[in-house]
């Protein structure tokens, strides 16, 4: 599950741009007649829409606006749509079978297979469209790669409860056992079904004790002393200690990144949508849901402000801040220089 797990973190950058799942539907229920009768009392389709939209319209309309945008500008929409289901039953697949998948969305709250299938195929459509629209130069890359790329780290690891277990589990290794057989046989970790393999992770992610230890070890090689955390006592296995290499070792990698950051940028994306938003000249008739994407549209109107612009400022205020500090200095200077009375 490890690549399903690292794309469905992305799938936040759509629930965020078009909200709860499910909630596409509801114009659906805008048709004539009576829906139900209580007491004699008539409850009538125009009763639940206006229901439904004072609790979920602007949720509902702003997802249906930001789909037929999306769908409007995406090169292959069916493709897509494909694409979105296939990578769904992979993963239902992966976790053996629809049961199981429905216990997992349940526990992440991300409704039906059917809403998560559709969360998918937003954030697909979203993704096409945002790397569509990136600068992507050497300059852009040298100064990502500069200030703000992290190396991702991986290791396998086997967790028990006792450093004698875990000293024991280290004399196995040395002497020849492997460590992914020992972690299935031994570790108490949910990894272990996979040989104690995590997800590739980066800095802040893991306790500190073990990500110390991850870093402190050539890639292949295995801690020889159990690395004791807040969870037990670990035996780690380094396979990438995270040490940032040459760009041009790595420039594929690093440009990969540099997309995901873009994506899970919630302002880049959410501006973007709002722009096609502005270009479809989309006209909301009911003045109850008039608010649905104006946020959308607003973040499209600004300007960004210029690069140098934003640092000139960044460096008055820190020569202001430094007069102040100079001043508070020799006022101090002043007073201790005077006598005592």
């Amino acid at each position: 599950m490890k690549k399903s797990i690292r794309r469905l973190l992305i799938t936040a950058a759509s629930l965020t741009l078009v909200g709860a799942p499910g909630l596409t539907t509801l114009s659906a229920s805008a048709q004539e007649g009576t829906i139900a009768t209580v007491n004699g009392t008539e409850i009538t389709a125009a009763d639940l829409y206006e229901d439904m939209k004072e609790q979920y319209g602007l949720t509902a309309l702003r997802a249906m606006i930001i789909e037929e945008v999306l769908k409007a500008n995406v090169k292959d929409v069916e493709a897509i749509q494909k694409q979105a289901d296939e990578e769904v039953q992979t993963q239902i697949d992966e976790l053996g079978g629809e049961e199981m998948f429905n216990q997992f969305l349940a526990y992440q709250k991300l409704g039906t297979i059917e809403q998560y299938k559709y969360q998918i195929f937003i954030r697909d459509m979203l993704q096409e469209l945002v790397e569509a629209r990136l600068e992507i130069t050497d300059e852009v890359i040298q100064e990502y790669y500069e200030n703000d790329y992290q190396p991702n780290m991986e290791a396998q690891h086997i967790l028990v409860d006792t450093e004698e277990e875990a000293k024991q589990v280290i004399e196995r290794i040395n002497n020849g056992e492997e460590f992914d057989a020992v972690a299935k046989e031994v570790s108490k970790d949910g990894s272990a079904s996979n040989g104690g393999l995590l997800s590739p992770f980066t800095t802040g992610q893991m306790v500190p004790e073990f990500e110390e230890a991850v870093k402190s070890l050539k890639n292949g090689e295995m801690t020889q002393d159990p690395v004791k955390s807040e969870f037990g006592y670990h035996v780690i296995k380094t396979l990438n200690n995270g040490e940032k290499q040459p760009l041009d070792k790595i420039h594929d990698q690093v440009v990969e990144a540099y997309k995901q950051s873009k994506f899970s940028d919630s302002d880049f994306t959410h501006k973007i949508v709002g722009q096609l938003i502005k270009e479809a000249d989309v006209k909301i008739n009911d003045k109850d849901l008039n608010a649905a994407v104006e946020d959308l549209i607003a973040l499209a109107e600004q300007k960004d402000e210029p690069k140098e612009a934003a640092e000139e400022e960044k460096d008055q205020a820190q020569e202001g801040e430094d007069e102040q500090a100079e001043t508070s200095a020799e006022e101090q200077a002043d007073q201790e220089a005077e006598p005592a009375e």
